[in-house]
């Protein structure tokens, strides 16, 4: 239960101190799981219309009350209906969404970027607003406006504003958060039923005091939370080496040891500089942190029982005695509480630091009472002593904002005398309290670096085009009403379609006057149009000769990309054939078709010129060279002895004896109303579709070569056949073409287009099963 020293005073163990400590509980933040965004460092956010015009009216409302109440002219009238009624409904729903999502996805940190999202935006709508505030009224006076007194009132308003901005920031964002913190805890237990947790992230760390701050030089909203004196960083430090040094025994590592000493013009610069974040507080947090807490410590989130501020009361004799099973009913804990808090005062005296503490305690109780005016620091000097009663009344009658000043004056003449002249019983109980408030401080400043970076790393979206194209890319975290999570793109078919003959179709077209434009429209891109939705396909690109399609797949959606990809690819060459027939009868030339397929295992990316998406991915220049048809002529009379109609693929490597120009071997590519699949299209349409085999030679043709048969349904669920060939890569020397043997020969894919040899495949394969 404890130790003895060599002096034989008792003193507890850390394991017997911390058994009555409580302990933050705190999780920690994970938001690196989700993909950057646009600008490649941050993650792109989006909360929704609704809920951005709920955050921004009770903004401008609450913004308007306080206005009124701190009677600066020209706030808005403020009408009598709950200004908080939409938040409450907007939020709630969007709350309880992304709850859900976030459990069917197993990912806590979902519900986590969107907590962290809502403060952010009521913090920034608020900044915002202030600042178009000041703005606007400085824009009416540059103007000139109405000359006379009502120049005059707009110069008062304007430095009535500036006066109260930092208090009216505060004020605002402690209603608007406390709106929110109040729904949150009503819905905890609902979202412990969801989550399996109440808060996926911290009530410290959402309602963080300093995120309302802002800033840290406000003495007013400083002095209504925290000790006025730790206000000064240097002070700060000092009364913390004297905590840490007399609770190190029983702190973890991480609290010791003081932070290195900092370059003055680094600290003057930091809180300057533009790279933390759109909210000012991050760099001042920063700085402050920087210098009086060891980096080890805040950056790496260790806590320890410090951090909850009601342990350093309960240590120091605070709470009551009796009841419950706390440290006190030790025999020996009397004793030394009292002498650890005598060392502690010792400390803090000999450094300078119990005046100003105590001090600091009795003004934030008297600033109330005095009407919040006047400077706290100046009247902190008072109280101790380092100003006198003359230079302070001189300091308030220039203010001119005292109505009664001997009444203020005799009431901060009275509190400096009770200071001066409290019993020791009075000084413990104020001492006690300066401790609670310099632990509350410290663990503030902790949490709100962790707020603040952590919403350094996301930024709010709100330009369409960003919006738009964010989504496009699968990288925005969209919680608006509706987005689903089972939208985003996780692989993609193209489709490639080589057109030729087009140019002499429509010279033939004119010489004999039917209407290119009409027949085109009608018998190509109306049927390929009905195509895309059956097979569920995009357009990507579309000009005179080439198509370019594309088939999303998503992710939880077994959807057969390539399968589809592949009859979609059949059809286009069914329905080119279909034209060929009536452009012989009609004495026109004919349209060949190449077409090729190929799959990326990865969402494409997406560009806008002008509001137009361009489509970006690899597929596309895969499938581009698998749809050409680029062998030479004395090539083509050997081929036709293998192919009567005309129709198929060979891909067929040109060896150096056939190939005088370059005088090396090269690949070349026969595609002439035909599909080619690439090697990862051809692996991945293994695992959608279930197919039976039969080798070539079954059919007539090369040994070593197979065709494979399987179905597949289309967008509306109909059931369609697909027939494809494996085949080894020929060689053509110039007079003859044959295949080398050998496992390790290179093969290629294509869907069989040529009916006959389908119907023949096809009833093979089904005959024998």
């Amino acid at each position: 239960m404890g130790i003895l020293d060599l002096h034989g005073s008792w003193k507890p163990s850390r394991e017997f101190l911390l058994e009555h400590m409580k302990l933050p509980r705190c999780k920690p933040l994970k938001l690196e799981s989700f993909p950057r965004g646009l600008d490649g460092a941050r993650i792109d956010v989006w909360l929704g219309d609704p809920l951005n015009r709920a955050i921004e009216e009770l903004v401008q409302a609450s913004l308007a009350k306080r206005m009124q109440m701190l009677q600066i002219a020209g706030a808005h009238a403020v009408g009598s209906t709950d200004i908080s009624k939409s938040f409450r409904e907007s939020y709630g729903e969007a709350a309880l969404a992304v709850a859900q999502r976030a459990r069917a996805a197993m990912r806590r940190e979902i519900y986590q970027l969107f907590h962290l999202a809502v403060v952010k935006q009521i913090l920034l709508t608020l900044d915002h607003q202030l600042s178009t505030w000041a703005d606007e009224s400085e824009g009416t006076l540059d103007l000139g406006g109405v000359p006379g007194r009502n120049a005059g009132s707009r110069v008062e308003q304007l430095r009535q504003f500036r006066r109260y901005q930092q208090r009216l920031r505060f004020l605002v964002a402690h209603d608007v958060l406390g709106i929110m913190h109040s729904l949150d805890r009503v819905a905890r237990k609902r979202r412990k039923s969801i989550l399996a947790m109440s808060w996926p992230v911290a009530e410290e760390i959402l309602f963080n005091p300093l995120l309302q701050l802002g800033t840290l030089d406000c003495e007013e909203n400083f002095l209504e939370l925290y000790p006025l004196v730790l206000m000064d960083a240097d002070r700060f430090r000092r009364m913390d080496q004297v905590l840490l040094s007399e609770l190190s025994e029983w702190l973890p590592d991480c609290c010791a040891g003081a932070p290195p000493p900092l370059d003055p013009e680094e600290l003057k610069s930091l809180p300057l500089r533009q790279d933390k974040g759109e909210l000012a507080g991050y760099a001042q947090v920063e700085a402050f942190l920087r210098q009086v807490i060891s980096a080890k410590e805040y950056q790496e989130g260790r806590g320890s029982w410090l951090d909850h501020p009601r342990n350093l009361v309960r240590l120091f004799g605070g709470e009551q005695k009796g009841g419950g099973s706390g440290p006190w009913r030790h025999p020996r804990w009397a004793a030394f509480q009292e002498e650890l808090i005598e060392r502690v005062e010792r400390g803090l005296e000999q450094r300078g630091l119990l005046e100003p503490l105590l001090a600091s305690m009795r003004l934030r109780k008297i600033y109330p009472d005095l009407g919040r005016r006047g400077s706290p620091r100046l009247l902190l000097d008072y109280l101790l002593g380092f100003r006198s009663r003359h230079e302070v009344i001189g300091a308030l009658d220039r203010l001119e904002e005292i109505a009664n000043l001997p009444a203020y004056q005799s009431h901060l003449a009275r509190a400096r005398k009770e200071l001066r002249q409290a019993p020791p019983l009075k000084r413990r109980r104020w001492l006690i309290q300066g401790l609670e408030g310099y632990a509350r401080l410290r663990r503030d400043l902790k949490l709100a670096w962790e707020a603040y970076r952590a919403m350094d790393c996301f930024r709010l979206l709100d330009s369409s085009e960003d919006l738009e194209l964010s989504r496009a890319n699968g990288l925005l975290q969209d919680f608006s009403p509706g987005s689903e999570e089972a939208e985003k793109v996780c692989c993609h078919v193209i489709i490639k379609a080589d057109l030729r003959g087009s140019t002499e179709l429509i010279a033939g077209m004119n010489r004999t006057g039917i209407n290119p434009a009409t027949y085109f429209s009608r018998n190509l891109f109306a049927p390929v149009n009905t195509l895309l939705k059956t097979y569920g396909a995009e357009k990507v690109f579309l000009e005179g000769d080439a198509v370019i399609l594309v088939i999303l797949d998503h992710a939880g959606q077994a959807g057969a990309a390539v399968a589809r990809a592949c009859g979609l690819a059949h059809e286009l060459i069914s329905l080119v054939s279909k034209r060929n027939r009536e452009n012989r009868r009609r004495g026109l030339p004919e349209l060949e078709l190449g077409v090729g397929v190929a799959y990326e295992e990865a969402a494409p990316t997406y560009l806008f010129d002008e509001g137009r998406k361009i489509t970006i991915s690899p597929a596309i220049h895969r499938a581009d060279r698998l749809s050409s048809s680029n062998l030479p002529r004395d090539f083509l009379s050997a081929l036709q002895q293998e192919k009567p109609d005309g129709w198929g693929v060979e891909v067929v490597m040109l060896e150096d004896s056939a190939n005088p120009v370059s005088k090396g071997s090269e690949l070349r590519r026969y595609n002439v109303n035909g599909v080619e699949l690439d090697a990862a299209a051809f692996a991945h349409l293994k695992q959608e579709v279930a197919m039976k085999t039969v080798p070539a030679e079954k059919v007539g043709g090369y040994r070593g070569d197979c065709y494979h048969l399987g179905r597949f349904p289309d967008k509306s669920g109909k059931t369609r056949w697909l027939v494809l060939r494996e085949a080894g890569i020929r060689h053509w020397n110039g007079k003859k073409l044959f295949t080398r043997e050998g496992t390790g020969a290179a093969r290629f894919y294509e869907v069989v287009t040529a009916p006959e040899l389908a119907k023949k495949i096809r009833h093979l394969l089904v005959a024998k099963a």
